[in-house]
């Protein structure tokens, strides 16, 4: 067969059997229609179109005998009068070459990730459910019949009884349901026919072969209204700014009257925040869904840890911040370098969780606290009484710490990471701070130690840390 030939049978059999992608209204919904940036919420059932994969597999076997066909012409073109030492082609190793080059392709496809979306963030549907025993249901009489061989079903939220939740148009589904869930309504019911270029394309899933076609019933359960985006000010300078830190100035839109924002307090948050050109690199609003960070914790920039102090539910404050509050010199991809940020921060609610607090450090007050004088510099002051033996050269010390410069920078935590520390006391092994600070804690004890910089890291310093420095760490002893 020629290579024109086979080229307009590929091209035949992408024309006439891959499904095009359409979308069809079964049930209709009520209220507003809607659109990228939504948080919603779907139940859908997920179905693989079995024939999509077998023509896939046609138009594979087509082009590997493409390849042969080239082969075998480009062989024969050579005979054994025109180049010396050649007397014949064997087409058979060729074709049996082919055969191992497509194994071992497949094998490789087989043990591929699956990407993202909708098959990733949902359970695969238990086969052993027994479908015949449950009420039938809408969703049921439009679905693909068991016997059905051209579809299999391999996910579905309904068995489980919570919908999916999403923000639409952000990249967290396929494109196929990008497209095609924009406009619903709620209580809405659509199929939806996706090919496989606007599903999950030449990758393979669980239940989901490579280049599939896909059927899915989607129905609309409910929609978060959208948010309306914030505005950066025509005239930011002429914002009625006052001075909340060095490097911070605060300006409050409005003065919330519920509860407060403390530290341990878990915050949730709706934000966007610009460059001082106005150019907006990021915003809770897009996704429609609060930011929730724990005030004190030490994992937001410095200009927010501050910037949120005295704000209360309800209210909304912007925070003009300097390179020093904020990212310093270190770029992302949508904030350059030593950048002044503009926020905005609503705050929708302020919780304190117990638990949350109990397993926290927060940077200290030490003009509120009692130091003692301890050995070569040190000084600490004991916060929690402890019991029992206490900690001696030799023994195997695991604590839970936090570290911080003076300025409040916290540059690390073994709480942060979920395990505690453990290293051999007088084995010079940590600082020299750190050995006579934690020698004769008692376990439970918990201190803050202010270290100088010639018990930590000196003039040389450490990562994070400048030379220099004098540090801060809060240090729990755990016992042996």
């Amino acid at each position: 067969m020629s290579k024109l030939k086979i080229f307009l049978v590929l091209l035949m059999c992408s024309a006439c059997f891959a499904i095009p992608f359409k979308v069809e209204t079964v049930k209709e919904g009520s209220g507003d229609s809607i659109r990228a940036g939504q948080l919603i919420r779907v139940h859908y059932k997920s179905y693989v179109y079995l024939d999509s994969a077998k023509i896939m597999a046609e138009k594979v076997r087509l082009a590997d005998s493409l390849r042969i066909a080239d082969s075998l012409r480009l062989a024969n073109d050579f005979n054994s009068d025109q180049v010396a030492g050649v007397t014949k082609v064997d087409t058979t190793a060729l074709v049996d070459k082919s055969a191992k080059n497509k194994k071992k392709s497949q094998s490789k496809k087989d043990s591929k990730a699956a990407v993202d979306t909708v098959a990733q963030v949902v359970p695969v549907a238990d086969p052993t459910l027994d479908s015949a025993a449950a009420p039938l249901t809408f969703v049921d009489s439009i679905a693909p019949l068991p016997t059905d061989s051209r579809f299999r079903l391999f996910s579905e939220s309904y068995p489980g009884g919570e919908p999916l939740e999403f923000t639409l148009g952000v990249g967290l589904v396929i494109q196929g349901w990008e497209k095609g869930l924009v406009g619903m309504k709620p209580g809405e019911i659509r199929k939806l026919y996706v090919p496989y270029q606007m599903g999950y394309g030449e990758n393979s899933l669980e239940g989901v072969p490579e280049y599939s076609d896909l059927f899915f019933i989607v129905e609309l359960v409910s929609a978060d209204p959208p948010m309306e985006p914030d505005v950066f000010p025509k005239n930011v300078e002429g914002l009625k700014w006052r001075e909340a830190a060095k490097g911070l100035k605060i300006y409050d839109e409005k003065v919330g009257g519920g509860k407060p924002a403390v530290v341990g307090s878990v915050l949730k948050t709706h934000y966007t925040g610009w460059l001082l050109s106005g150019r907006k690199f990021g915003s809770s609003k897009d996704i429609g869904k609060p930011l929730q960070v724990v005030m004190g914790a030490g994992k937001m920039i410095k200009g927010w840890e501050v910037g949120l102090e005295g704000m209360r539910e309800g209210g909304v404050r912007w925070f003009r911040v300097s390179p020093a509050m904020g990212y310093g010199a270190t770029a992302y991809s949508m904030i350059p370098s030593n950048s002044t940020l503009v926020f905005r921060v609503e705050l929708v609610s302020s919780e304190v969780d117990e638990a949350v607090v109990a397993n926290m450090d927060f940077f200290p007050d030490t003009t509120a606290l009692t130091f003692e004088n301890g050995p070569e510099g040190l000084r600490y002051a004991v916060i929690k009484q402890g019991e029992g033996e206490p900690a001696q050269k030799g023994n195997v010390a695991k604590v839970h710490y936090t570290g911080w410069l003076t300025n409040g920078y916290k540059f690390d935590s073994s709480r942060d990471r979920g395990q505690a520390f453990a290293f051999t006391l007088g084995a010079g092994r940590v600082i020299r701070g750190w050995e006579l600070g934690v020698q004769g804690m008692l376990p439970g004890e918990k201190r803050i130690l202010v270290v100088p910089p010639g018990l930590g890291y000196g003039a040389r310093g450490a990562g994070p840390i400048p030379g220099g420095s004098t540090l801060i760490f809060a240090v729990e002893y755990l016992g042996e």
